[in-house]
């Protein structure tokens, strides 16, 4: 077979990667079918590719052979004090013929990275749903590994009455007078972190902005947020918000509802208390006519890792991190 071009990839190539996407969209939801149903359509997914490549500062490669488009990467530098110098592939942004997405993947990022390493941006990531196997096992070969899980659940099936409740703990909304129990939740996720196997940064400068982040939610509209408390001391926590859906995001349905700011303090954990924080989350979100409940969590927390999935939630993307030793800008032997 004839090898392919790797040519720049322009808004004339939408319409065939719109079919390349769809039909991968198609794929995935035959595994996942929680994911949302509209991308398996032409239309929906030329809007998701189009919405990706409008993006500021996106770039994209596209293999071809004799004018038939095979596949397609796109990417977008980003340059911020959390990233880093880093660079992004979004879940619209790759989609390849089946047949051939070893070798398509492997070229188009081969392609697509060069100027980002020129630019001496070392971080690249890939959100990509975690059913296409082939896709995951090139960018695999190619050094990416799994940093983030970006999970699902239905709520069809969750049990609307409130939960049982363990002796000597009380579950209640956090309202007006709960800021304080909320910032003195606020290092629950990031001391896990920060701890093994994960060993995630996180910097001493954010450490107030994130106690103050907690301590507003109870001021934001949409937000709900519920408390757990024994004898009257703060133990755990856990809320939900409407999910922020954008044009490309292939990965969230419309309506679902994102869990987040969910942990219990380390010297309360084993009564039960973040599983009656999580059953409590899921029938009120159904009560308020949520479907989907979305999440995530560093693949190496491995409390997080086997606590969510034990409370129903399905693994659907991961964020993939390929990290380059930056002395390549110098060290290039002689």
């Amino acid at each position: 077979m004839n090898r392919f071009e790797i040519v720049p990839f322009d808004e004339e190539l939408v319409a065939d990667a719109s079919r390349l996407l769809a039909q991968r969209h198609r794929r995935d939801r035959a595994t996942l079918p929680d994911l949302p149903a509209g991308f398996e359509t032409p239309a929906a997914a030329a809007a998701a590719v189009s919405a990706t490549l409008e993006l500021a500062g996106t770039t994209g490669v596209a293999a071809v052979r004799d004018s038939q488009l095979l596949g397609y990467m796109m990417g977008r530098p980003t340059i911020d004090a959390l990233w880093g110098r880093s660079a992004w592939v979004r879940p619209a942004g790759c989609a390849t013929d089946p047949e051939e997405t070893h070798d398509l993947v492997r070229s188009l990022y081969a392609a697509l990275a060069t100027p980002w390493v020129e630019q001496g941006i070392f971080f690249h990531f890939a959100l990509m749903p975690l059913a296409d196997r082939a896709l995951l096992d090139a960018l695999y070969s190619l050094s990416y590994g799994i940093e983030q899980v970006q999970a699902l659940q239905s709520l069809a099936s969750v049990d609307p009455a409130p939960p049982n409740v363990p002796a000597g703990v009380e579950i209640r909304r956090a309202g007006p007078d709960d800021k304080d129990a909320l910032r003195a939740m606020s290092s629950v996720i990031w001391r896990q972190h920060i701890s093994p196997p994960v060993w995630a940064i996180m910097l001493p400068e954010r450490v107030s902005e994130q106690e103050d982040g907690w301590a507003d939610l109870v001021d934001e509209e949409g937000v709900t947020v519920f408390l757990a408390f024994v004898d009257g001391q703060i133990a755990g926590s856990q809320g939900y918000w409407p999910a922020e859906v954008g044009a490309d995001d292939m990965l969230t349905p419309r309506g679902s509802a994102s869990m987040s700011v969910a942990g219990t303090l380390p010297r309360f954990r084993g009564r039960g208390i973040s599983t009656a924080l999580s059953r409590t989350v899921l029938a009120a979100a159904r009560a308020e006519g949520y479907t989907i409940m979305e999440t995530d969590w560093r693949s190496a927390n491995l409390l997080a890792a086997n606590f969510w999935q034990n409370q129903g939630y399905r693994p659907v993307a991961y964020r993939l991190v390929r990290r380059i030793d930056q002395r390549i800008a110098w060290a290039k032997g002689r």
